[in-house]
């Protein structure tokens, strides 16, 4: 008869099951972390018809489903507010605007659209109102910027120089394909306000104004392997792949939609998740939380 401590083969099989578990504990351990797991969110086109130029109860909404994805920022491509030629409204509208995001507590970088742009003397109001990198060249410095966070690089560019609108120019394109350079080793994301390839209402009046420049672009985001060009400024999400890099229009923050649902016509908001090998998810989101789209970016 045998002894309750069981039989040489069970009392290797539990020596086998410690090694494994002391083996799977140390792996655990040493194990490299995920250096660049994260998430944000882009939001764009959050301006209203009301008094304050923001159409505040939209804007809310998706910062309340926004906070509860916990990013660990938010990126604004522009037309924040309904802009006035007079200094006094439109700098009142953006402070009301940077008073509503700031009750959320989550870091935002902003872009200026063409409605944040509606004097000579916008640009130095917005800069007085927004502290953002002044990385960018010398007449562009919050405007156009560039920052890191973890391994990954991300560049804001302006698309609505004052009576320049809808055209980067030589400046601008220089001080990018520079910073690009600079940074070819990290996965690249870049943002400005008007798409290179508008679909709906701004065919024309985006960056496609200058065809040349448009394309002088584009082969530039494609040489250095930016994984996608995000933007608003029309009026609902799209997305679309050209000559190999993805352009998405996130412009469903709060103003006027611009086509039907089933065309993309629907307050949205866009939440990326960045993987450790660059590979990123893409999630489209409207005002109430549902997943309206979801796509994979490659490294």
């Amino acid at each position: 008869m045998r002894g309750s401590g069981g039989t040489p083969h069970d009392e290797r099989v539990k020596i086998m099951v410690k090694k494994f578990l002391i083996a799977l504990i140390i792996s655990g351990l040493l194990a490299k972390p995920c250096f660049a797991d994260f998430r944000f969110a882009v939001i764009g086109d959050t301006r209203g018809d009301s008094s304050s130029g923001i159409n505040v109860k939209v804007m809310k909404a998706i910062l309340e489903k926004i906070k509860q994805e916990k990013v660990d920022f938010i990126i604004v491509t522009g037309d924040m507010i309904t802009g006035s030629t007079k200094t006094s409204t439109h700098r009142s509208r953006l402070k009301k605007w940077k008073d509503i995001i700031e009750r959320y507590r989550v870091p935002f970088y902003v872009g200026v659209g063409n409605h944040e742009i509606e004097s000579e003397l916008s640009q130095n109001i917005v800069k007085s109102i927004f502290e953002m990198p002044e990385n960018g060249p010398p007449d562009f410095k919050e405007l156009v910027y560039s920052f890191d966070h973890k391994n990954t690089h991300f560049i804001m560019l302006d698309t609505e120089i004052f009576n320049s609108f809808h055209v980067l120019g030589k400046v601008q394109m220089k001080w990018l394909r520079e910073d690009l350079k600079k940074n070819q080793e990290k996965p690249i994301f870049v943002f400005g306000h008007d798409p290179a390839y508008p679909v709906y209402s701004h065919i024309g009046s985006s960056l496609d104004k200058d065809p040349a420049q448009r394309n002088e672009l584009w082969a530039v985001l494609k040489k250095y392997k930016v994984g996608a060009y995000i933007c608003g400024h029309e009026h609902l999400f799209n997305r679309g792949i050209h000559d190999g890099v993805y352009q998405v229009i996130t412009g469903g923050g709060g103003a006027h939609l611009s086509v039907p649902k089933e065309q993309g016509g629907f307050y949205n908001f866009i939440i990326i998740d960045v993987k450790d090998a660059g590979a990123t998810l893409v999630t489209v989101k409207d005002i109430n939380g549902s997943v309206r789209d979801i796509f994979k970016i490659a490294p």
